[in-house]
């Protein structure tokens, strides 16, 4: 079983960046919850004026990685003279009914570029491509962004400050075992019980804990996290048969019945909208 939390998560988990802007921005520029994306900055060099609609505003002043995991308005406003260095990808996540990465991340993350250790070479490699036109620029940055990302789960994982939700509980020494297993091991017959005794806690306190941190219930997180992978399945086109069968159910009732109560509509129906 993997020790690492991250690396079960990203194998189901899809973003997909869009690079729409690299170079001096001059003036303001707004940003809209419309498009129904996060969005990933980067301030290379200059200063910027940064406002959203929680009422958040605040100056930065040198290079610094701004993220707004989920659609909020918000804006820069530059020197319209000087401007500053920008380079922005909008960032699509999958799965919206039940994301756990994208919900654990705070509605907007803000990290001075210098907190990226050891990400020098990607971060130079970024700009330097974002700055020039070398022939298949659009998709080495789409790529590169995706990789900052990384970089940005992982200095969230890391911090001993987060709030209660996903994040925190992996990086609890009981928990972290039961979570890393549901999310390696889906099909696996876990039961509260078997959970409990992997993360060293009696059912009670495993329960109690494990509502408190994660913010859900053992059962619920499962199964949500069961059809999140059922929808990527079915993306892929794998009969619903299988799916079931590969994400823990043992009769398609019992699958068709939990995919309702997630998505709020039968598998076939979900289905079908993709395609029309």
């Amino acid at each position: 079983m993997t020790s690492d939390p991250l690396t079960p998560l990203l194998a189901h988990f899809k973003a997909e960046a869009r690079l729409f802007y690299a170079g001096n921005l001059c003036g303001d520029a707004n940003f809209g919850a419309e498009y129904g994306t996060g969005f990933l900055h980067l301030l290379r060099a200059g200063s910027v004026k940064l406002h959203d609609t929680t009422g958040y505003a605040t100056t930065l002043n040198e290079p610094t990685l701004i993220f707004y995991s989920r659609p909020l308005n918000h804006s820069f406003q530059t020197d319209p003279n000087s401007g500053a260095d920008l380079v922005c990808a909008s960032m699509h996540f999958e799965h919206k009914a039940f994301n756990p990465i994208s919900f654990a991340l705070p509605a907007r993350f803000e990290c001075p570029l210098s907190a990226f250790k050891g990400a020098d070479a990607l971060l130079g490699l970024l700009f330097s491509e974002a700055f020039d036109q070398k022939p298949g620029r659009q998709n080495v940055l789409d790529r590169l962004f995706e990789v900052v990302l990384i970089d940005v789960l992982r200095i969230a994982l890391s911090r001993q400050d987060a709030e209660p939700g996903l994040f925190r509980s992996l990086l609890h020494p009981q928990l972290s075992k039961a979570l890393t297993a549901i999310h390696a091991n889906p099909a696996t017959e876990w039961s509260i019980d078997t959970l409990a005794n992997l993360a060293g806690m009696s059912r009670s306190s495993f329960a109690v804990t494990f509502k408190n941190e994660v913010g859900d219930t053992p059962g619920n997180y499962l199964t949500r996290w069961r059809i999140m992978l059922a929808q990527a399945m079915i993306r892929e086109g794998v009969p619903l048969k299988l799916v079931a069968e590969r994400v823990g159910y043992a009769s398609q009732a019992g699958f068709l019945r939990a995919f309702k109560i997630v998505i709020g509509e039968s598998p076939t129906t979900w289905r079908n909208r993709l395609v029309e």
